[in-house]
Order: structure tokens, then sequence, then C-alpha cells
């Protein structure tokens, strides 16, 4: 090392005055997973392109003499630190500059050591963008998706207890031929200098002199690679895992499972005699060992790149087409997997604020995971604006642009239509006919002789209905805001009558069951016809399937995307005097696209289709031998 290494802390000159680099909290929960995730991501970002061989990152726990990293004085900075935490009575930073004095009391400081091969190193504005800069994002491959917030390098500051980390590259400059060069930083409090009396920021550099890096032969050996590349050291390593080669590993393939499986990545985890390798053929035995201990819903995705191959979806508007991986496997989560074109997992959360590409799952499906990964970097790109600073959620809220909001929400919607109707195939689900009542019914009563008694006939009575209309934004079937149109609400109630064998008997033939109730009736006053009376749903029909189950049936007869609340209630008898009859489920058996939902014992849904509706619905009585009613609620 040159003898003119110093550490170096920047006057703050009256300028902002920090107590904790806020920029690293995004990370601090969980985070050696984060770590592998924004070190493993910036890896892949950096691949060199035009060679097929995977990169390769190594993560070693080792350890670095303290004269290497300036330690005595940095000791300095921190004691200045802690001397202010413990003036201003701040209990929380107290503890990070004792733990950072006690690390860098040791003459041998324990470091992570992270390096990668394969890459391109970090040349020019790539290394100051790593380095000293702050929110910058550059990637040494052009065409690399990565991230957008240039934040993600501060999450190996949450495993240094001494708050410190060193930076190494080498690369090959067209000029200069093979470049190597090192930096330390540090990211602690503002502070005064102890000689001077200056205040300092909070930032400070382990550098030459003059400011410049240290460049070869100046760098140690510790801190020199063998290949191009970039390496990363956490000094005062803390883990805080009781087995963080373990820990490391599962992040490694529950995160990065589909760029290990394609060859895009090696990852080799060592400390003392305990060593990890994932790779493509190891990756299998890895997820198989840990789904022995507890259901792994990452080994399902896995599984499901690992089958066959993958559906493409039609081209959409701005994401292009999307790469649709599906298993039907018992146990499997039942959620959607969002993985970028690094190979990267993004999100594979339910909720479709933070995972626009998950589709409301039916319980008509079984069992599935899906994993979804764009097929172009342009797509891949345009999604990324849309990541929050962690990379582990997508959002149209995330744009500044109203319009840009619109029109994103719009193509998730089409995007989720589309890996919609990959699963429903994917799973054959049973579609239930809606050409007549007589198919809706033949799924559930036994095919009888026409004149034989009992075999009753259906029928429909429609109650008149009260609308009321008003301006909201239409939602899609999702419940995205997706524009504006007229919203209709109704009170009412649309009666199915039903007796021995589960249909009401009537004097009409079997010819004419689903002609009754098809045309909605009108409110009068006086001998005009109220037009806003018009129901939202016509030809309705209730089919008992079981003790609590029942299939429901109607034709929307609106063209806007009114919402439609639905409550079943008994329609005569003793039961008339009991409170409604709550349904506690709904699935969807027809159309494909359509979506529902249950809250509070009533079924809603925003007709997405002017097709006929067909549900499946669960009750929390019993309804079976009993007329019912089926009331539009407002």
């Amino acid at each position: 090392m040159s003898t003119n290494a110093k550490w170096q802390f920047p006057p703050r000159n009256g300028g902002m005055d920090f107590v904790r680099d806020p920029s690293s909290t995004h990370f601090s929960d969980d985070p050696i997973p984060k770590l592998v995730r924004e070190i493993i991501q910036n890896s892949l970002d950096a691949r060199e392109s035009g060679i097929s061989d995977p990169v390769v990152v190594k993560f070693a726990d080792t350890e670095v003499k303290r004269e290497l990293i300036g330690a005595s004085q940095l000791y300095k900075h921190f004691t200045a630190c802690l001397e202010r935490a413990k003036r201003e009575k701040i209990p929380q930073e107290i503890r990070v500059y004792e733990n950072a004095r006690n690390a860098l009391k040791r003459k041998r400081i324990r470091c992570l050591r992270i390096t990668d091969s394969g890459t391109t190193g970090l040349p020019d504005s790539n290394w100051d963008a790593l380095v000293i800069r702050e929110g910058d994002v550059r990637k040494s491959n052009a065409g690399a998706p990565g991230g957008s917030y240039g934040i993600g390098k501060n999450a190996v500051f949450n495993v240094s207890d001494a708050q410190t980390v060193f930076y190494s590259t080498r690369y090959v400059n067209g000029k200069e031929g093979r470049v190597e060069k090192m930096q330390g930083k540090a990211t602690l409090m503002s502070h005064q200098d102890r000689d001077s009396g200056e205040d300092l920021q909070h930032i400070g550099f382990y550098r030459a002199s003059n400011g410049d890096p240290f460049f070869s032969p100046d760098i140690p050996d510790f801190f020199r690679l063998e290949e191009t590349g970039t390496g990363v050291f956490v000094m005062g390593f803390n883990p805080l895992s009781s087995d963080w080669v373990d820990a490391v590993t599962s992040a490694v393939i529950e995160n990065f499972f589909y760029a290990v499986h394609h060859k895009q990545l090696i990852v080799e985890i060592s400390s003392g005699s305990k060593n990890e390798r994932v790779t493509h053929e190891t990756i299998d035995q890895l997820f198989e060992a840990r789904s022995s201990r507890k259901p792994n819903t990452y080994h399902h995705y896995y599984l499901a790149i690992r089958g066959e191959e993958a559906v493409s979806t039609q081209k959409i508007d701005k994401v292009g087409v999307l790469d649709v991986h599906i298993v039907l496997a018992e146990s499997a989560p039942r959620r959607t997997a969002y993985v970028n074109r690094n190979g990267m997992l993004i999100t594979d959360s339910r909720e479709q604020q933070t995972n626009p590409m998950h589709p409301k799952g039916r319980r008509l499906w079984p069992d599935y995971a899906v994993v979804v990964s764009p097929s172009t970097d342009k797509g891949d790109a345009w999604v990324r604006t849309m990541e929050n600073p962690s990379h582990d959620s997508v959002s149209p809220g995330q744009l500044s642009d109203a319009r840009e909001r619109t029109r994103a929400n719009r193509i998730f919607y089409q995007a989720r239509q589309e890996i919609k109707e990959i699963i429903n195939k994917k799973a054959d689900i049973e579609r239930y006919g809606d050409t007549s009542n007589l198919e809706e019914l033949a799924k559930y009563f036994p095919e009888l002789d026409p004149e034989a008694q009992g075999n009753r006939k259906l029928r429909v009575d429609v109650v008149t209905t009260t609308i009321s209309q008003h301006s909201s934004h239409d939602i899609d079937d999702d419940g995205t805001d997706i524009g504006k149109s007229n919203d209709v609400e109704e009170g009412g109630s649309i009666e199915q009558g039903k007796s021995n064998g589960g249909a009401t008997e009537g004097k009409q033939d079997n010819d004419s069951v689903a002609d009754e109730g098809d045309k909605p009736s009108l409110q009068s006053k006086g001998n005009e016809a109220n037009p806003r009376s018009r129901p939202k749903i016509s030809k309705t029909r209730v089919i008992p399937t079981g003790v609590t189950e029942a299939i429901i049936a109607f034709d929307p007869t609106s063209e806007e995307l009114d919402e439609i609340k639905l409550r079943i209630t008994p329609a005569g008898g003793e039961r008339d005097k009991e409170d409604p009859i709550r349904i506690i489920d709904a699935t969807v058996h027809s159309p494909d696209t359509q979506e529902v939902t249950v809250k509070d014992g009533v079924l809603s849904l925003v007709p997405d289709t002017s097709e006929r509706i067909q549900l499946k619905i669960v009750t929390d009585a019993e309804i079976r031998g009993y007329a019912l009613k089926m009331r539009l609620m407002k």
C-alpha cells in the first residue's frame, strides 16, 4: 500500500447533517437476502456480452490485516461519532459506534470478500456510480435491465459492524490495456475532526492523498482480482445469522433460480470448512433439501421453469411478449412470480398493487405456480421503471405521469388476461354451457323421462328494481382504476323458486323454461315506463348442487362497467324470518376473464363481457330444499 494512503472525510461547510445515511434503510430488514439480491443483480448487469459462460460470484468469509484498511485513522473518526452520539443521547448510534470500534481493535478484521468474474469490471463512470455517486445508475452492459435508483449498492453496509466497504475492479481499456483500481468507503454520521474541530461529512473515502483511487501496483494482494470483474470487501462482517452460508445459499436459489437453471449464473459460498456451490447441476438437490424441512414456494417456481417450454403471450403494448411457465402440483403456492431478464425474481406477491402480473387465482384452479418473464430487454426496461428501490415490487404508482399510470394499468390488465388464459388451458377447467337452461341443469340433475312424475320445470320470476345513476370511474376486473364511465346502482331482488328435486313446479312446457324472465319488467309512473329501471341482469338461474352450494347464472344487461352486488335470501316459509344467507365463497365457471369477490356475505363483480356469467357459490347455511331469492344490492 502506498504511504500516502489516508481516510478523507470532506468538510461539511454548513451542508446536510447526517445522523445515519437513509439510503441503506431500504435493506435493513432481512439483510443477507437483500445483500445477495443487490450484489448478484449488479454482477449480472455487468455480464460480458457475447460470452456464453455463466457469471461466477464468490462469497468468502476471511480476515484482513487492520493496517491494509487504515484502521488506526478510521478508529479516530468512529470515536468522534461515538462522542457525538453520547452527547446527543442517541442510543442506537451509541451501539453502532461501540461495535464499530470493537471491530477495528482486532489485528485481523473479519471481512466478507465478494468477487465476480465473467463480467466487464467497472470502467470509468461505472466505477464512480458504484463508489462515489448516489442515485446514479450506470451499467457496463448498455442493455442491462438492472436497478433504477442507484442505492442498492448500499445494502452491503447493513452487514458491516465497521460501516466500511472496500471496492476493487479489473477491466480492459482499449488505450491503457488492463486497469486495476481500489478504494475504501465508510458511511458514518456527520462529526467533528478531533484535531481541528472542523465539522466533517458523514461519508469518507480511503484513497491516495490527491483524491484518486489506488492503482496497480499500489493495490495490496488481498484486494487484487485474478480475472476481469469486481470485488466488494465488507469490513467488520456481521452476518446477523447463525448460518450465513445457508442463508446466502437460500437467497441465491430463491431469487436467482431462473438465472442458475439457464446457466447464466454460478455462485460459490465458503466459510472455513463449509462450502456450497450453486449451479445448474446442484440447484435441484439444494431445493429438495430445503423442501424436506418445510414447504418451499420457490421450489415450485423452479419446477415450473424446469418443466415444459414457456408459453408465449400475444404481443402487449410496451411490455411486448411475456414467457409464461406453469406447473400444477399439490401444495403449490397459487402465485405468479415475475422474473426480470437477468433471471432475478422481483416479486411473487398476491397483491396486484405490488405484483400487477398476478391474476386473481380462482379456487376452481388446482394448486399452481406461474413464472412470468419478458422476452425482450425493451419490455423488461419498461417494467423496471415501476420497481421500488428494493427491487422487490412493481407498481404503476411509481410513475409520476397520471396518463402513464393509466396506460400501465391497462397494459397489466391485458397481461393478466393473457396469463389467466394460459392457466385456464393448463388447468383444463370444465366449462359450463350457457346456451340454454337445459345445458346448465344437465350437470346436476339425472336424465329423467319427460313424462315421469317429479320431472319438474324451472320458473324464473323477475321482480321490479329501482335504479339510480351517477358518475364514477371504470374499474377493471381486478379493481384497477382504468378511466371514467357511468355506474348504475340498483335495489331490488330477482327471485328463484325451487321445490321437489330443485326446480319450481310450473305449467309451461320444457321448451319455454328459459323464456320466462328473459325480459326485465319496468317500473311505471302512470302509463309511462321508467327508462332508468332496467335491471343490470336478466335470465337468472339458481341451480343447487349441494347442501351449501349452488350454481348461479345470469346475463349482464348493461354495456357499461357497472358493479353488481348480489345477496342470497330465503324466498318464503319460516326461513323468510331468518337473516339473509351469507355467501362465503364464489368461483367463476365462465367466462374466463370474469373476476368475482365476496365480502360480508355479498358477492360483487364488474362484468367485463356481455356473455352469460356463471358462478359457483358456497353459503354459510343449508340451502338445499329451500326457495331462494337472488337480491341485487345497492
